[in-house]
């Protein structure tokens, strides 16, 4: 049984329609939700993303874009206008607003995701993003963002069950039968393993700062780290690209704001 998110456009397959691709990311959402996450034994760290004072990681860019206005930008959103993300679930505007909402600060327009899952009738974890017909991976140099983790949630055990902020990219849908490709960017409430996998999903955890209102910037070499990982990222396709603050696991509560993505080319 075939639940792909989206399957791969042009000479690989026929193009699928949005609403089409909405309903299979639907089902990808429950195969990640449903199955535990497996761990990958024996594999070197993924140390967190470019800031001030890291070291470049692996899959990161060496420093900021020297020539961003000279970049060309194949996707964006600064959440400034009409938003055409979607809950792959459907779990209706209402539940979805008890989530996310997009709001300004300084000027600045940002994604706000704020989870309470300490009441009887709490909203569960819900997934936001935008579903893509296939971005080429070869054509990708990097993927940037914006983020802040602004109140973590109280975790136990295994810090990716529940965490402020996180980002996926999907490059190949999980089922439930079938392992994925892609990754998952998690902003970790304290530090915890990494090169472990969510249903064929590499975790990275790109950070563990305490929370606050300070912004970071993050800029990943996506078809680099494909490569370490999984291999050639020729003819590979980013299908998916979303976020998650979840603190359902804990019944705690999470915030965390999300902007300025940007899939720049090389």
């Amino acid at each position: 049984m075939d639940l792909g998110l989206l399957e791969n456009n042009g000479p690989r397959g026929a193009r699928k329609s949005y609403v089409t691709s909405i309903a299979r990311l639907g089902l990808f959402v429950l195969a990640i939700s449903v199955i535990a996450p497996s761990v990958a034994s024996g594999d070197p760290d993924v140390a967190p993303s470019t800031s001030s004072s890291a070291a470049a990681p692996v899959g990161a860019t060496g420093g900021p874009l020297a020539a961003r206005s000279q970049a060309t930008v194949l996707w964006s959103e600064f959440f400034r206008g009409p938003l055409d993300w979607r809950d792959p679930q459907d779990h209706g505007s209402l539940m979805l607003a008890r989530v996310y909402a997009v709001e300004k600060e300084n000027g600045l327009s940002f994604l706000r995701a704020h989870h309470d899952a300490t009441s009887k009738g709490a909203p569960p974890a819900i997934h936001f993003g935008k579903a893509f017909d296939g971005v080429p991976l070869d054509k990708v140099r990097l993927l940037r963002w914006r983020w802040r983790a602004r109140i973590q949630p109280i975790v136990s055990d295994d810090p990716w069950e529940d965490m402020a902020a996180s980002i996926y990219v999907v490059t190949k849908a999980p089922t439930l039968l079938r392992k994925g490709r892609g990754f998952k960017f998690g902003w970790l409430a304290r530090p915890g393993p990494s090169r472990t996998y969510q249903r064929g999903l590499l975790q990275v955890v790109q950070r563990s700062d305490p929370p606050g209102l300070q912004w970071k910037t993050e800029e990943v070499d996506i078809c680099g780290l494909y490569r370490q990982a999984f291999g050639p990222c020729e003819n590979e396709q980013i299908i998916y690209i979303g976020v998650l603050t979840d603190a359902e696991g804990a019944k705690s509560t999470a915030e965390g704001d999300y902007a300025g993505f940007e899939i720049v080319a090389r």
